[in-house]
C-alpha cells in the first residue's frame, strides 16, 4: 500500500509540474525544452548485501523518461527534472523463482557541456528517488552526445539501492 501511495504522489507531483509548464505555453506549443527518451540497461543485483554468501544476478531491462529544463543559478551548468519508468527482464533465483524489478522514478539532472573536448559532448550527474521494487535514492553519472539539435545519445552508470545499472539511452528534444 505504501508503494502505491508513494507512486501516486510522485506521479501527481510530476504531472503538476508538467501541467503548470503546459499552461504557461500556448495550446499549439509544447513546453520549451521538453524531451522524451528511452533506452536499454544492463543490471547487476547485489544479493550478497542481503543474503550472506549469495551470488549477484544480472538482467537486461529498459527505461522510458521525459524531462524539462529547470531554472538554476549554477553557472556553467544546465539543470533538468526527469521522470521515468524502469523495468528489467527476470532475475533468475533458481528453481522457478524469477523476479522482475519495476519502478517509477524522478531525478534532478545536472549537465555541463564539454566544449574543451567536443562542442556536442556533455557530462551529466543525477540524483533521484525510485519508487517500486528497488525503493530509494539513486545517483548516476554519464556522458551524452548531441547528434543534432533534436537527437542525443547518452551512456550512464546509475547506482541504486540494490541494483547497479549501466544504461544506453537516446532522447528527442521537442
Amino acid at each position: 500500500m505504501k508503494k502505491i501511495l508513494a507512486t501516486g504522489l510522485l506521479s501527481f507531483i510530476a504531472s503538476q509540474g508538467i501541467a503548470a509548464e503546459l499552461e504557461s505555453t500556448s495550446n499549439s506549443q509544447l513546453p520549451e525544452g521538453l524531451y522524451a527518451g528511452g533506452g536499454l540497461n544492463y543490471n547487476d543485483l547485489d544479493l550478497g548485501s542481503v543474503f550472506s554468501g549469495a551470488n549477484n544476478e544480472t538482467a537486461l531491462g529498459f527505461q522510458i523518461f521525459a524531462g524539462l529544463p529547470i531554472a538554476s543559478s549554477i553557472e556553467g551548468f544546465k539543470t533538468f527534472a526527469e521522470v521515468g519508468f524502469f523495468r528489467t527482464t527476470s532475475f533468475d533465483f533458481g528453481a522457478g523463482n524469477k523476479e522482475k524489478v519495476t519502478g517509477v522514478w524522478g531525478s534532478g539532472v545536472l549537465q555541463r557541456d564539454l566544449n574543451e573536448i567536443d562542442p556536442n559532448l556533455y557530462g551529466l550527474a543525477r540524483i533521484g528517488l525510485e519508487i517500486g521494487d528497488d525503493d530509494g535514492i539513486f545517483m548516476g553519472v554519464g556522458a551524452g552526445y548531441r547528434i543534432n539539435q533534436q537527437v542525443e545519445v547518452r551512456a550512464e552508470f546509475v547506482n541504486k539501492d540494490l541494483l547497479t545499472s549501466y544504461q544506453a539511452n537516446a532522447l528527442f528534444r521537442f
